[in-house]
């Protein structure tokens, strides 16, 4: 089971608190935890060219022994996993951090002219671009009263300067507003204005995206958050659905972000803009745990909106869900589970047709610690004939499954059903095949059948019965 776990709880962990959530996760047969380039720049919030980083050297230090360096990023183009150690990633963003420091059409410049041949041929090419005007549209929008102070806080000088070195240097200053400065204020005000219904948006009874579109129903438009973000050249689309969504939540006023730097706190729209890859990324997971309560309550809504199949919950919340639904995972434990659920009735029937049964059950709890869903159907050719399944209802955005999650879940029924058909027991890498394909196992009993396999990135566990017509 892959866990995604916020900087402020692996923090806490780091520093003695949380002991109880501790002791569980490092259950390395049980849980995978993941983290990513923003835990990074979480961490490197603090570094200073001005002191002697230690406590970033310990953070690194900590992240790297409980991820086992697993890390979750994006390529340039997609989103991927991959064992990546958090120094290198930490120097990167270190030196991505001192480009864009003072960014301007100059800095980009110098940055690329690394000698005097380099110097002599983009000269002219700096020359050229300086002084090159940008499309009226912006003139337009300077000169427009409704839209002019949103421009002179996106784009500041920029009405003073209408070039491409202009169009530079004010991005540079846009971007030092709202991720070093108090600068994300001004980004927000223009919201202010949709006289927004605060105390019913920030209502847990409500659906926050129905009461910001029913805000821009009455203004006559069409709510920018029902709109799907559709740039898929640096990132996958949900990646940046998600991303978008949580951010546009920030900015109407849902659960918003504080905006204040002083010499004790820095809270900037970075820090928005971070915990929004914290959400997306954890989309690829089973769990999220955060204990931030703001960012709990967005990636809450932005995954019930999107349908993001990955549980969000504080570390309090883990635990109890960990006690009642992950902890006690032997074989007679999950059937008696598994006999309570159909005792109760709590089975769906998927078809609705009296002579073809299908039913399915959905559960929190993970039988054989490994799968939530539970499907009953009957042969096609002999009605008498049944099949349970048991199936995992995989995160959304998994990016696939790991052969040590299912490690634990093929011991706990090998020690209860013994070896296979063809004497094999515990789950073995060596069983992989070219194709990363796995073997499976096949009980055969005296009326039963009993088999595990691998369908791509899917694991099943299949018994197979049959009743006799008294007993239906």
């Amino acid at each position: 089971m892959k866990l995604y776990i916020d900087w402020n709880v692996l923090n806490g962990i780091k520093n003695g608190r949380f002991e109880e959530l501790e002791k569980i996760i490092r259950q390395s047969e049980k849980f995978i935890i993941i983290y990513s380039t923003s835990h990074i720049s979480d961490i490197a919030s603090s570094y200073s060219d001005d002191k002697v980083n230690t406590e970033i050297q310990s953070d690194l230090e900590f992240l790297s022994e409980i991820t086992q360096d697993l890390c979750i990023f994006n390529n340039g183009k997609d989103i991927v996993i991959q064992h990546n150690e958090p120094f290198h990633l930490f120097e990167n963003e270190i030196d991505s951090k001192n480009l864009m420091n003072d960014f301007s059409f100059d800095k980009i410049f110098s940055s690329i002219s690394n000698n005097d041949k380099d110097t002599e041929l983009i000269d002219p090419i700096k020359t050229s671009l300086k002084s090159f005007p940008l499309d009226n549209i912006f003139k337009d929008a300077f000169e427009n009263p409704q839209s002019a102070d949103f421009m002179n806080v996106m784009f500041p000088g920029l009405k003073e300067n209408p070039t491409m070195e202009g169009f530079f240097d004010s991005m540079g200053k846009m971007l030092e507003n709202i991720n070093e400065k108090e600068g994300y204020k001004d980004l927000k005000n223009p919201f202010k204005n949709l006289n927004i219904n605060q105390g019913k948006l920030n209502d847990p009874n409500n659906n926050p995206f129905e009461v910001l579109k029913e805000t821009y129903i009455k203004l006559g438009v069409e709510s920018p958050l029902e709109k799907d973000y559709m740039d898929e050249k640096h990132a996958p689309k949900w990646f940046n659905d998600l991303s978008s969504a949580y951010i546009n939540l920030d900015m109407h006023g849902f659960y918003s972000d504080k905006v204040k730097v002083t010499d004790k706190e820095k809270n900037t729209f970075k820090n928005t803009t971070q915990d929004a890859f914290h959400t997306a990324f954890a989309s690829s997971c089973d769990i999220y745990i955060t204990n931030d309560k703001k960012n709990y309550q967005k990636a809450k809504a932005v995954y019930q909106k999107k349908d993001i199949f990955t549980h969000v919950l504080k570390p309090e919340e883990f635990i109890k869900f960990y006690h009642e639904n992950i902890e006690k995972k032997d074989f007679t434990t999950s059937w008696n589970k598994f006999t309570d659920a159909l005792r109760l009735g709590n089975f769906y029937d998927v078809t609705g047709n009296p002579n073809n049964f299908y039913h399915v059950h959905f559960s929190n709890f993970y039988y054989f610690g490994y799968f939530n869903r539970i499907y009953i159907f009957n042969s096609d050719t002999d009605k008498n004939s049944y099949t349970l399944m048991f199936g995992k209802e995989l995160p959304t955005n998994c990016l696939g499954v790991f052969y040590k999650e299912i490690k634990e879940m093929v011991k706990i029924i090998v020690d209860y059903l013994g070896t296979d058909n063809n004497d094999r027991g515990y789950f073995d890498e060596s069983e992989i095949d070219e194709n990363n394909h796995w073997c499976g196992r096949v009980w055969d009993f005296k009326e039963s059948r009993y088999r595990l396999v691998q369908d791509k990135r899917y694991f099943q566990f299949y018994y197979h019965f049959s009743i006799a017509e008294k007993d239906q």
